[in-house]
């Protein structure tokens, strides 16, 4: 059996966001030969030799013949040793295996580790494995297809440097995810103007740092060039099987391991993988709100999904519905090129610029200590600090807005400041709007502007189509448009998923998604405008966001959670949770001992029972909280607990060295080395941190993430960079 540092090798899938994504590989045992998945268009019968197994999907019905061996020389050319067969066939002898991709023989090594048989063909693998007993042992590359997102890309890189031979399917053709453009109306995307709505000096994975060179808010085109860089540098695409969809993930008959149902250029297939990690995103499936009279309308109807440019809606009567960071950009996007420009919106919402009046970013001002602070106050007195959070953000939305507010040198600040609350609340309805401890705010400073100019007209909410060209408003006013464009967000379809468990608490049953009608969950970006018209959302079961109880060993989804922080960066910590907890539970259920005696303890997970009662007690919270604000998010993370718990799992040993001033934890770094201290506790919250502190140094699996040799120059040249803008924005704004 293969071994790494005393875990064995299990395969494992990862979902990449907008498609999905594999991890695969390793040790599999078959005493009955598998059942072949039909095909259409194919029939069963038996190979003409006796000693030969089936070679199914890649080697199109070829069969392969034995011995198999390292000289072999099928690892030359795969044609030599094989004996094609007119259909598929299924083993003559029972003492065989059937060869499919997941299972457990040579061509599987083949497809398993090489990709595909393009290269097989061509002879562009290495393979290292040989026969013991009943098993076969295959150990190398697996597949990941398509535009890899942050979370993908995380999660293949994090489990690979852990020892698990993992592979990602990704459903387009690059690195990037959403921040890759495409023209694919069905591909959610971000546009080529777009701007990142978290800083540089916050951004960036904990071993791969953001280049200095970037704007402070880094472009779209800036972002996936980045994430396309870190896939190069950790040779994450030769791991990555683009263009691939994954389309169903069910339990096998034997409920052993996972059945992955892919399609692609060459067809459908169904894999079978130990291990399934879903990175499959949250703005995949888009979300209209309830139109009765869509017939009426002979305008252009659409969703922000769609939206790829303003040239199509050159001098066009338009409506953008809603107003969250999508909305607003669509609209921005717009401004410029429309005839007339409508903005509908139900209700008020934050909207903040990304910086301060001194020109300072304004993420660079929460650093690890203050963070963990409001998230220790979040817990023990959510009755106070979320009006307090509120009205400092509603202070800053109106001191945004201020800066803009035509007046002469002679009015007083307040006085400007006055104006813009009157415009804020009288003229654009943005104010009061759902508290920051439900929603997220919208992070635009360019919009203020627009309004002042005349160039967005903000008008009530869309309520129904009644004309050729006719839109009504909850008002009872109507506007004539040529074009209607929902921003109206995304759902996140746990239908991938059948047997995944949801409900269960807070007065609903306990239902599987394949039990349900509708099995989507609330949006995860903007205010779905109808929200609050709809019965409650359906909850997935999953243990601290992302394991579902009964599968926790072998299921995560990075997806679903909604962190206050930089979700990428988030992503990438529960990404090294994951990979030490199934570090601990591989070497569990292998029956080796966990951990040593008078070390770090290894990430265990707690007991079906536990997990469950958080699981419950996270839903009958969020419930009480949406019946509150009909718009809260789904996901919405509890961060006093949850960051806790990650960072715990994960062994960054970060909330042992510093934590909140009440907590009285930090007087030892800071006695120790003041500027590491100085660094985390009055700098940027950085991830480079999290790979800094040893608490791992025999390697132990499951018992902390590896270091990296650069975390302390990243965090110092990080820390520099961020106070020598500070200084530069602050002396430009004086």
């Amino acid at each position: 059996m293969f071994q790494k540092n005393g875990t064995s090798m299990f395969n494992l899938l990862a979902l990449s966001v907008f498609a999905s994504a594999a991890v695969a590989g390793a040790v599999l045992k078959r005493d009955v030969p598998p059942t072949p998945t039909a095909v259409s268009g194919t029939t069963e019968t038996t190979c003409d030799n006796p000693n030969q197994t089936t070679g199914y999907p890649d080697y199109n019905s070829f069969c392969q013949c034995p011995p198999y061996t390292a000289d072999s020389p099928v690892f030359g050319n795969p044609y030599l040793g094989l004996v094609k067969c007119d259909t598929k066939c299924t083993p003559a002898n029972p003492t065989q295996t059937l060869i499919r991709p997941e299972n457990d023989s040579l061509a599987s090594c083949m497809n398993a580790c090489t990709g595909s048989f393009e290269k097989a063909k061509r002879g562009e693998f290495e393979l290292d494995m040989r026969q013991d007993d009943d098993y076969w042992f295959c150990h190398g590359v697996n597949f990941i297809q398509g535009e890899l997102c942050p979370a993908g890309l995380a999660a293949l890189k994090t489990l690979r440097g852990e020892g698990f031979d993992a592979v990602a399917f990704e459903r387009r053709d690059k690195i990037g995810g959403l921040w890759s453009f495409s023209n694919n109306a069905a591909f959610t995307s971000t546009l080529d103007d777009t701007t990142c709505n978290v800083s540089k000096f916050i951004s960036g994975f904990s071993d791969y740092p953001v280049p200095k060179d970037y704007a402070p808010y880094p472009t779209a085109p800036q972002i996936a060039e980045y994430f396309n860089s870190y896939a190069s540098h950790f040779n994450l695409h030769e791991h990555v099987r683009f263009n691939t969809t994954v389309t169903r993930v069910t339990r096998n008959v034997s409920d052993d391991a996972w059945d992955v149902h892919i399609t692609n250029i060459d067809g459908n297939a169904v894999l079978s993988f130990d291990k399934v990690v879903f990175g499959h995103g949250c703005e995949s499936v888009s979300v209209f709100p309830s139109i009765s009279n869509r017939d009426k309308f002979k305008g252009v109807v659409m969703h922000s999904q769609a939206y790829k440019s303003p040239e199509p809606f050159r001098n066009k009567k338009i409506l953008v519905v809603g107003v969250g960071n999508t909305a607003c950009e669509v609209s921005l996007s717009l401004r410029k090129h429309a005839a007339k420009l409508y903005q509908s919106y139900r209700r008020g919402k934050l909207i903040l610029s990304r910086y301060y009046d001194d020109g300072t970013p304004m993420d660079i001002h929460f650093s690890w200590p203050i963070m963990r602070l409001k998230y220790f106050l979040d817990d023990k007195i959510p009755w106070l600090m979320a009006p307090v959070a509120d009205r400092m953000m509603v202070r800053k939305m109106i001191s945004d807005a201020a800066r803009f507010e035509p007046a002469s040198s002679e009015v007083s600040r307040g006085e400007r400041l006055r104006r813009a609350e009157r415009r804020i609340k009288d003229d654009w309805h943005l104010l009061p709007g759902p508290s920051m401890a439900h929603v997220h705010p919208t992070v635009q400073e360019d919009f203020f502007p627009a309004l002042y100019e005349g160039d967005i007209i903000p008008v009530r909410g869309f309520e129904d189509f009644t004309g050729d060209h006719q839109v009504l408003l909850d008002d009872g006013t109507t506007v004539e448009v040529d074009v209607v464009i929902f921003c109206t967000g995304y759902d996140l379809d746990f239908s991938i998923m059948p047997e995944l468990e949801m409900d269960g608490a807070g007065g609903l049953p306990l239902t599987k998604v394949e039990d349900e009608d509708g099995n989507k969950t609330t949006g995860q970006d903007e205010t779905i405008e109808d929200r609050e018209h709809k019965s409650r959302p359906s909850l997935p079961r999953l243990f601290q966001m992302i394991f579902p109880p009964r599968w926790a060993s072998s299921v995560a989804f990075l997806s679903w959670m909604a962190p206050q922080e930089n979700v990428w960066c988030v992503c990438e910590l529960a990404s090294m949770a994951v990979a030490q907890i199934w570090a601990t539970e591989t070497a569990k259920s292998a029956g080796q001992r966990q951990g040593l005696d008078g070390y770090r303890p290894p990430a265990l997970l707690p007991s079906l029972d536990e997990m469950n009662a958080q699981v419950d007690a996270y839903h009958n919270w969020w419930r009480g909280e949406w019946e509150k604000e009909n718009s809260m998010r789904s996901g919405y993370v509890l961060g006093y607990s949850f960051y806790r718990y990650l960072h715990d799992a994960a062994g960054t040993g970060l909330y042992d060295n510093l934590d909140h001033i009440l907590s009285g934890r930090g007087w030892g770094l800071w006695w120790n080395d003041r500027e590491i201290w100085t660094w985390l506790a009055k700098g940027p919250m950085n991830s480079y941190s999290w790979r800094l502190f040893e608490t791992n140094p025999r390697g132990v699996p499951g018992c902390g993430r590896k270091t990296w040799p650069g975390a302390r120059k990243a965090l110092q040249e990080a820390y520099n960079i961020c106070e020598e803008f500070k200084r530069y924005a602050q002396a430009k704004h004086q």
